[in-house]
């Protein structure tokens, strides 16, 4: 826990100072420590994402964000004082900080963590941007905005990749400055994100926070720059930019200068998708520019095909999925067991939104329920994953709970806090559910140090014509550029692909070809010899 409260103290610092030197390049006016924080984020990494394109994310690239961040931090206390923003700490603020980072000092469970964060992040640090490295897995096409922030703090600051800790104290911090304390209902939501650096948790207190300015009338330039930088984070999240324009047309607030931070976002994002993956938004082929490293027909047919069958959380065939008529898809996605009470939590969602809209008669909720309902139909028509629609719960919660006075809020804070503190120090109850499979049981070391599951397995490298990778049993192992894990080789090997490079190493980049005979003899021989290595858990 020690190490996570280094994390959060020298984050809480740098991206402040880094914050304080855009916002007086910029001109922006500010009186909050949270806003110019975030500021501080967002520059850091647009500046990552330009220089990834031509070095690593190296330590070196993190020591000059911190000498500029103190130095930002240094000017701001000689200039300007801490005690001109709103905030006061009392003890529940300390309790929560406190919950944080005991939940964060336990190891990652999501297994994302293991099979795209750390990979992504890996490779980030060790070679920056790979030119059709969607062609080595498909997954580290998506390389979200966060994990190129993350990347840049992992080598000293976060080297435990406890990033999301710190957001989630800045989101704290943020109650604490606007005193919208309802909003402390969300910290044991958030609980569950802050062991991996997860993108789906910037995007949900982004959010908040976005629609809280907003409903409060605070709306300015770092609002509009938050709900872009979520939306290079996760695609997915493209209506909350579009509320923003659409609510400063209703507020006649409209300027045309919007244009400027839209494009830049917009540019470097399908600049960052072109690179990487080969097509302009992640993982849809449309708008083909005909890369030559895009990735081969059969593995985006296969993504999608994924994505429609996780829909119905992979219950069913992909044979099965696109027989289903028009009434078999909505009885089968409301009835594929319990993830199918999430997604009637989504129409419930959306009635609940619709009838703050309603009864409101306020075109602020009506602009709100209308781009939800486009992000709604949009996702649906190509996965309808309940995961997709987190922000549509929440949103609900949120203006179901606006009203909720500062005791009741701490209270249901508290009260759920605790019990989800419990559960991370005794996962046995949750995992005789099935659930929680990777947590792991409370370690004092803890108290110094976040616990870590790490697998002891043997990781040898192959060579497939021109490639040379390690191949690995285990996705713990996934870490060393180039890796493929097991379940990567018995893709390729059903398509009869492999991934090359287009001459002796990555930096000009990775593409896909045809198998020969002896090479997929060669791959199934890899396969065989992989599946014997003995993985162990310490």
């Amino acid at each position: 826990m020690l190490s996570i409260f280094f994390t959060i103290l020298m984050l809480l610092a740098v991206n402040f100072g880094n914050g304080i030197i855009i916002r007086n390049l910029l001109k922006i006016e500010s009186p909050s420590f949270v806003l110019v924080s975030f500021l501080g984020i967002i520059g850091i990494t647009l500046l990552e994402t330009i220089v990834a394109f031509f070095f690593p994310l190296s330590s070196l690239l993190e020591i000059l964000f911190i000498i500029i961040g103190l130095v930002g931090m240094g000017w701001f206390l000689i200039h300007e004082k801490l005690s001109q923003f709103n905030f006061k700490f009392d003890f529940w603020f300390y309790f929560f900080l406190l919950i944080v980072i005991f939940s964060a000092s336990f190891s990652p469970y999501l297994f994302d963590h293991y099979g795209y964060y750390v990979p992504t992040i890996s490779y980030l640090n060790e070679v920056g941007f790979v030119k059709g490295i969607s062609n080595l897995d498909l997954l580290l096409g998506q390389t979200s905005f966060w994990h190129i922030y993350q990347a840049g703090f992992s080598h000293f600051i976060d080297p435990f990749l406890k990033i999301n800790s710190y957001l989630l104290v800045l989101f704290l911090i943020y109650i604490y400055e606007r005193k919208p304390y309802f909003l402390l209902i969300f910290i044991p939501i958030f609980l569950l994100f802050v062991q991996q650096p997860s993108p789906d948790l910037p995007i949900l207190i982004i959010t908040l926070i976005v629609i809280n300015e907003l409903i409060n009338k605070r709306g300015n330039s770092i609002i509009l720059y938050l709900s872009l930088f979520v939306v290079c984070i996760k695609p997915i999240v493209f209506w909350l930019p579009l509320f923003v324009i659409l609510n400063n047309f209703r507020q006649k607030e409209f300027n045309f200068k919007v244009i400027i931070p839209v494009s830049i976002f917009g540019i470097l994002l399908i600049m960052k998708n072109l690179w990487l993956f080969g097509f302009p938004v992640f993982p849809v082929s449309f708008f083909d520019f005909n890369l030559p490293w895009k990735p081969r027909p059969e593995m985006l047919t296969y993504s999608s095909q994924i994505g429609m069958m996780k829909s119905y959380d992979m219950k069913y065939a992909y044979q099965q999925v696109i027989e289903f008529n028009f009434i078999d898809r909505i009885y089968h996605w409301f009835t594929i067991g319990y993830k199918s009470i999430l997604n009637i939590a989504v129409l419930i969602s959306l009635g609940i939104i619709s009838f703050f809209a309603f009864t409101k008669k306020d075109r602020f909720y009506y602009l709100l329920l209308i781009c939800l309902l486009i992000k709604t139909v949009l996702i649906i028509s190509f996965s309808a994953q309940y995961r997709f629609f987190i922000d549509v719960y929440l949103i609900a919660l949120f203006l179901l709970i606006k009203n909720f006075s500062e005791q009741k809020a701490i209270f249901t804070g508290v009260f759920l806090s605790i019990f989800i503190a419990v559960v991370f120090t005794f996962p046995g109850f949750v995992q005789q559910f099935d659930m929680g499979k990777r947590m792991s049981d409370f370690k004092w070391s803890q108290s110094y140090k976040p616990n870590e599951l790490k697998s002891i397995s043997i990781n040898q490298e192959f060579k497939i014509g021109n490639f040379s990778f390690n191949a690995s049993k285990n996705p713990n192992d996934k870490v060393y550029f180039p890796a493929l894990s097991i379940y990567d080789l018995k893709l390729y090997d059903y398509y009869g692909i492999f991934p090359q490079y287009f001459e002796k190493d990555f930096k000009n980049g990775i593409f896909q070809r045809k198998l020969t005979a002896e090479e997929k003899m060669q791959l199934k021989n890899i396969i065989s010899e992989t599946e014997k290595y003995k993985t162990k858990l310490p």
